[in-house]
């Protein structure tokens, strides 16, 4: 059983939905060692002020200042875990209550993993449902022959991130599923579980706009696929993960 965890989150604006992920995760009551790492791009608004008004609820809660980046904040926070384990999750992601506990009997304790769980919007609405069904679908086929996963979640050890370098320094976006396709060919085992899932915010839904996005996100998947991890995303019109708490 995982007894010890190191979540990283990184950060940038995130002052609306930040303290409802540290909430859930003091909801989990995880019994075993668990640290928090909050690493901020410097953020413009109170996100840094409110991530503090977790340390007395989350004992081991980390806040680092880093250079802007979600790839270089993510290696930040690998450098800074303490455990062996570590989950990096997006600011806008709720773990739903005894979501911990439940995952982490499914996940057998080995060197090298990486778990990718299904994501459910945080309120209901049936288009939404729908949009994300098919998604659901590809991304379970897809685990036995060429694995997709988000950045918004994803669980693996310290060992898998040091041994194929964490996240390529300077990428914009791809970044995850570089990260992915590189732990799958080192031999890492990977894993998508439909249950216990997370919660969402469809912000990016409503922002773009359903056909809009999934138009995004597959061009830009076979982009990745094809060409690598994006360098210059003035070259890709992707606006996935550009969002702040004010959107």
């Amino acid at each position: 059983m995982i007894d010890e965890l190191s979540i990283i989150i990184p950060t940038l604006n995130e002052e609306r939905f930040l303290p409802k992920l540290l909430r859930s995760i003091e909801e989990q009551k995880f019994k075993g060692k668990l640290q928090v790492i909050v690493v901020d791009g410097n953020s413009a608004d109170r996100t840094i002020e409110f991530a503090k008004n977790f340390k007395k609820e989350l004992s081991e809660l980390l806040i680092v200042r880093s250079k802007r980046g979600v790839s270089h904040q993510r290696n930040v926070g690998a450098v800074r875990a303490k455990y062996k384990y570590i989950l990096f999750l997006d600011a806008d992601i709720i773990l739903p209550k005894k979501f911990l506990p439940r995952l982490l009997r499914f996940v057998k304790p080995r060197e090298r993993f990486l778990v990718y769980v299904m994501h459910i919007p945080v309120r209901f609405n049936i288009l939404d449902y729908l949009f994300i069904s098919p998604l659901v679908l590809i991304v379970f086929i897809q685990q036995f022959y060429s694995p997709v996963l988000s950045g918004s979640f994803m669980f693996t050890t310290k060992k898998n991130h040091d041994e194929i370098g964490g996240f390529k320094k300077g990428v914009e976006l791809g970044e995850d599923l570089d990260y992915c396709e590189r732990s799958f060919k080192a031999g890492t085992k990977y894993n998508y579980y439909l249950y216990p899932w997370v919660l969402a915010s469809p912000r990016r839904l409503r922002k773009e706009g359903r056909i809009r996005l999934l138009f995004m996100w597959i061009s830009g998947y076979f982009y990745v696929k094809k060409h690598g991890p994006i360098y210059d995303a003035s070259k890709f019109k992707y606006t996935f993960g550009k969002f702040d708490s004010k959107e």
